[in-house]
């Protein structure tokens, strides 16, 4: 029984350490925005604002996130994005 209690204790905290690890873009209130050109992906677009010291899954998920794209991430020439920056 100590051992349920435990891995329960375990596993709540666990669950609410995401919060520690937050994406700083999905925070960030200041956002520039991209019109998408033939052959550009999201991956692409992200590796225009972001340092060797940063990871850029974090903004390519903020920049889904932000304009409501899905997984298959389909962007077309001429769509304006808005790309989230770190404050």
């Amino acid at each position: 029984m100590k051992m349920v209690v435990l891995f329960l204790l375990i596993f709540a905290l666990w669950s609410i350490t995401p919060l520690a690890n937050s994406n700083a873009y999905l925070a960030s209130s200041i956002y520039g925005s991209i019109s998408v050109k033939s052959g550009d992906t999201v991956w692409g677009i992200a590796t225009k604002y972001v340092t060797d010291q940063e990871d850029i899954r974090e903004l390519a998920q903020a920049i889904k996130e932000v304009n409501g794209l899905n997984n298959n991430v389909q962007i077309f020439p001429g769509q304006v994005l808005k790309v989230p920056l770190k404050q």
